[in-house]
C-alpha cells in the first residue's frame, strides 16, 4: 500500500488561534456600545442614594425606632460592654455600667442629651454619670419615668468619628456605682448648644425629599452627601440653591469632590460658600471631566439657615456640556 502522506498546516492558522480571543472580545464590546443606551440627562435624585450627617445626631435605641430608612435618621451606634434585651422603648443596661459608641458626622458638640429612667426598683433615688472619651461629664438625676438628662461637655471632648460614651447608675447615698439597678435608655444626642433639647431636635425631620420635583428640604443643621458617577466625560453637574426664610449669618458650603474608597475621603474639586445676606438663590454648576468618575457633591448647611430651611433643587447630571 502506498504511504498516506499529511498535509501541513498553514502558518496562518495558529497566529488566527492566538487572536481569536482578541477579536472575540473587541466584537462584544462593539456589540455593547452599539446596543447599550444612549447616555442622557439624569436628575441627581435618580442616580445617588443621599446621606445626611446632623450637626446635632439623635442615636435612637428602640428596638424598631421610626422613620429608619430616611437619609440622617439613623447615626450609627455600638453598644460595647454593659447592655442587657432590646425592647420597643428602648434599650436596658445589664448591670449599673454601659459604654456605647457614637458616630459622630462631625465633632465639637458641648451637649450629651440622653433620655432614659430607672428600672422600678427601690424607690430610692437615683443618678445617672456619664463620660465621653474618658473625661467625667458629670452626673443627673435619673428619673422613674423618662426624662431627660443633660451633661455640658468640655470643648474638644467629642470629635469626629468614633466617641466612647460611658453611663452609670449612681447612687447618691453613697457616690458610688449601683449595684443591682439598671436603666431604660431610649435615646441619646450630641448637640451644639447649650439650650437644645429632644424636644427641639426632633420636631421635624432633618429631610425632606421630593423625588418627582426633584428637590431635597433641608431642615438641620448638618451636611448633605449626595454620591454618584459620572454618566460620559464633560458631564455637567447643575443645581440651584435657595435660602428660604434667612436670618443672620445663613450660609451654606458647596462642595464637589472626587470620592475614594475609604468613608468619607474627599480630593476637593471646588469649594464655594454661598450667603444668603448676598443672594437668596445661587447656582450650582461643575464640569466633571472623566467618564464614570466617583464624584460627590456635598452641601453644609448652618444652624442659620437650617432654622428657616434650605432647598436644593433642579439637581442635575447634563451629558452635553455644550447646554
Amino acid at each position: 500500500m502506498g504511504e498516506v502522506r499529511r498535509g501541513r498546516v498553514p502558518r496562518w492558522v495558529l497566529p488566527a488561534l492566538i487572536a481569536l480571543p482578541f477579536v472575540a472580545a473587541v466584537g462584544i464590546d462593539v456589540v455593547r456600545v452599539l446596543t447599550a443606551e444612549p447616555a442622557r440627562d439624569r436628575d441627581l435624585l435618580e442616580v445617588s442614594a443621599l446621606r445626611f450627617d446632623p450637626a446635632d445626631p439623635i442615636f435612637d435605641l428602640r428596638r424598631d425606632p421610626p422613620g429608619g430608612d430616611e437619609p440622617g435618621s439613623g447615626p450609627g451606634f455600638t453598644l460595647e460592654s454593659g447592655w442587657g434585651q432590646a425592647a420597643d422603648e428602648g434599650h436596658w443596661t445589664a448591670a449599673a455600667a454601659a459604654v456605647v459608641r457614637l458616630e459622630a458626622g462631625r465633632g465639637g458638640q458641648r451637649v450629651l442629651l440622653v433620655d432614659g429612667r430607672a428600672d422600678r426598683g427601690e424607690r430610692v433615688p437615683l443618678l445617672l454619670a456619664a463620660a465621653v472619651n474618658g473625661v467625667d461629664c458629670g452626673r443627673a438625676r435619673l428619673e422613674r419615668q423618662l426624662a431627660e438628662c443633660r451633661f455640658e461637655l468640655a470643648e474638644g471632648a467629642v470629635r469626629s468619628g468614633s466617641n466612647r460614651v460611658e453611663l452609670e447608675v449612681v447612687d447618691p447615698r453613697s457616690g458610688r456605682e449601683a449595684r443591682g439597678r439598671t436603666a431604660l435608655i431610649r435615646r441619646l444626642a450630641l448637640a451644639g448648644a447649650g439650650t437644645a433639647s429632644f424636644d427641639d431636635l426632633m420636631t421635624q425631620p432633618p429631610l425632606v425629599v421630593d423625588r418627582e420635583r426633584g428637590s431635597i428640604l433641608v431642615r438641620r443643621a448638618g451636611r448633605v452627601t449626595a454620591p454618584f458617577s459620572t454618566l460620559v466625560s464633560g458631564s455637567v453637574l447643575s443645581g440651584r440653591v435657595t435660602f428660604r426664610a434667612p436670618a443672620g449669618d445663613a450660609s451654606c458650603r458647596v462642595t464637589v469632590a472626587r470620592r475614594y474608597s475609604g468613608p468619607g475621603r474627599y480630593d476637593v474639586v471646588s469649594e464655594r460658600t454661598l450667603r444668603a445676606e448676598r443672594s437668596p438663590t445661587a447656582r450650582i454648576r461643575q464640569e466633571l471631566r472623566d467618564r464614570q468618575e466617583p464624584i460627590a457633591l456635598i452641601v453644609d448647611v448652618n444652624p442659620a439657615a437650617a432654622a428657616g430651611g434650605v432647598v436644593l433643587d433642579q439637581l442635575r447630571v447634563e451629558v452635553d456640556s455644550r447646554r
